[in-house]
């Protein structure tokens, strides 16, 4: 598949270069490249046309002949980064336990690139890198029995489940990417240590579950949490496969 010519998506966000023939000192790919890179280190709101030009040595209508816009750049990083990903090839007998490092894997090149959740949202995800991505995920819940619409369902719902977690790890401001999970985790586990003294010093008169629970809120395990999160998914996933449950039919 990877020689086959993809058509692009009618959305796609890319230049309208009529009948001009120009030569230019870098290409589209050295562009994204460049845009990754940008944002792995400096974040989201560090991205513009002019700085991303400085960064390549060239004037910003240059780029802009390339990739058409900054929300055209945006859709070849997106794609770029979702081309990171590893999908097993289909092992039916296997296909929950490969949704799951489906799910593990999605959640590490997210956590690579913290922004892409966020650049990823208002956007259909159709680039070259996106279709194949979707044609492996795709072809493990077909092998694993599971009928045409719950296949296309349970996989859009297992991005967004992830997304969701991932942006709750990553949160909402610019970091850039980087190897700041111990601090991160401490962090986590501050703030949950904090939660856990305060439920417990709530009148367990009016409140007598969460102080009976309130050591279970000191938990702050994120890798630990997506796990149970996976696993409740592709069980679920694999219950509704047989005919545990009439919401989707094939």
């Amino acid at each position: 598949m990877a020689d086959t010519e993809i058509p692009a998506p009618p959305w796609q966000r890319l230049p309208d270069r009529g009948s001009r023939r120009r030569r230019e000192p870098i290409s589209r790919e050295a562009i994204v490249a460049a845009a990754i890179k940008l944002l792995d280190s400096e974040g989201l709101a560090a991205l513009s046309m002019r700085r991303l030009a400085e960064e390549l040595g060239t004037g910003a209508a240059s780029l802009y002949w390339h990739v058409g816009s900054k929300d055209g750049l945006l859709d070849l990083v997106l794609d770029q980064i979702i081309g990171e990903g590893r999908i097993p090839d289909p092992d039916p007998p296997r296909w929950q336990e490969q949704l799951k490092e489906v799910a593990r894997e999605h959640r590490r090149v997210s956590l690579l690139h913290p922004y892409v959740v966020r650049i990823s949202l208002g956007r259909i995800p159709m680039g070259p890198n996106a279709l194949r991505y979707s044609e492996r995920v795709l072809a493990i819940l077909r092998a694993g029995g599971l009928p045409p619409r719950l296949a296309v369902q349970g996989y859009l719902l297992l991005m967004s489940t992830v997304n969701g977690f991932t942006v709750d790890e990553t949160g909402v401001d610019d970091e850039p990417a980087g190897d700041h999970r111990a601090d991160d985790a401490a962090g986590r586990q501050e703030a949950a240590n904090m939660a856990r003294d305060y439920i417990a010093s709530l009148p367990a008169g009016s409140f007598p579950t969460m102080t009976g629970l309130a050591d279970e809120f000191a938990f702050s395990d994120a890798d630990e949490r997506f796990d149970l999160l996976i696993d409740i998914f592709a069980d679920g996933l694999a219950r509704h496969a047989q005919g545990g449950s009439t919401t989707v039919r094939s």
